[in-house]
């Protein structure tokens, strides 16, 4: 009972290849690929982003007036 041929599929080089392995693993794969995207595209935005938190900002803000009433 240790090998069991039924779920196994003969490819054309002469090995055996487990299709169940697969269709277990997919969903995983899938999230791995889904968070590795999330994860870059968040990198990219900080690396973007801290350019313009380094550049001294020497411009006074415009309209800085207290108003009282």
């Amino acid at each position: 009972m240790a090998n069991q041929p039924a779920k196994y599929n003969r490819d054309n080089r002469g090995t055996y290849l487990n299709k169940h392995n697969w269709e277990v693993m997919k969903p995983f794969v899938h999230f791995g690929f889904k968070a590795l995207v999330l994860i870059g595209s968040a990198v990219i935005g900080i690396i973007k982003l801290v350019p313009a938190l380094l550049r001294p900002n020497d411009q006074p803000k415009k309209d800085t007036r207290i108003i009282k009433i």
